[in-house]
């Protein structure tokens, strides 16, 4: 009799440590792994919004726009924008002094002319305009043209420039800038400015300023060595009668 009560009391021992290792199981597969998953899922989420937010930082730290102001026929102030990047990119804000206007404007790679507006201001002697825009990646941009300023019944401008953008293949260029005017002796191009320009990848950009010679027509030259691939003559510059910057693409 005691033999089989022994043997009884193995067997419940044996049953209960499978039923035991069952249930261990059970919570383990129903609790521990799923909590696993949901962790290991967690970490891939994070480590992909690392990604993305490296990639938006990157893309940030790449945008280049610029752009101008100028009045219109009824005073009203026009926004002239141009990419200046191999990517894609939005306005999302145009500022007008502290007057933010909400807009969506799309440019694509290196585009440029793309209007926004008009903005109706109130013209009162001695005004001053500061212009900036926002892109939708949070860059803020400074009109290249300056502030503008309303005074004696005309507009008056901080900067005027022709920005010459260069996408042909090559590496170093020459840019020549010239006037038509008088210097004694007749009518003729006037070399006024001279550049030598890098281009590495995607576009380059040189801006010249023209407001020590004013108004009149201008001519950009541009030169790949001894060649000439660029010769652009009818550059007005006419300024209040039109924009302040002009644009010149090679």
């Amino acid at each position: 009799m005691h033999t089989k009560h022994t043997m009884c009391r193995r067997k419940k021992r044996g049953m209960s440590s499978i039923l035991g290792t069952l249930i261990f199981v059970g919570i383990l597969f129903t609790a521990v792994i799923p909590m696993f998953l949901v962790m290991n899922e967690a970490d891939i989420i994070l480590e992909q919004e690392k990604r993305e937010i490296a990639c938006f930082d990157e893309e940030k730290a790449r945008e280049d726009m610029s752009f101008y102001v100028y009045p219109d026929a009824s005073d009203d102030l026009v926004v002239v924008v141009q990419n200046k990047c191999p990517m894609g990119a939005k306005v999302v804000r145009v500022w007008i002094n502290d007057d933010p206007n909400s807009v969506s404007t799309v440019l694509d790679p290196m585009e440029g002319g793309v209007e926004i507006g008009p903005y109706d201001v109130v013209l009162e002697e001695g005004a001053i305009f500061n212009c900036r825009i926002t892109s939708e990646r949070g860059n803020v941009f400074d009109s290249s043209s300056g502030d503008l300023e309303y005074s004696g019944g005309m507009w008056v401008v901080e900067t005027k420039l022709i920005n010459v953008v260069i996408s042909a293949g090559g590496v170093v260029f020459k840019v020549y800038l010239y006037k038509w005017e008088d210097p004694g002796g007749g009518l003729q191009w006037v070399e006024k400015d001279y550049a030598q320009v890098w281009k590495i990848g995607g576009s380059a950009f040189k801006p010249f300023e023209v407001s020590l010679w004013g108004n009149g027509e201008y001519r950009v030259v541009v030169k790949r060595g001894s060649n000439i691939i660029h010769d652009e003559d009818g550059l007005i510059m006419e300024w209040p009668d039109g924009p302040s910057t002009l644009w010149v693409y090679a």
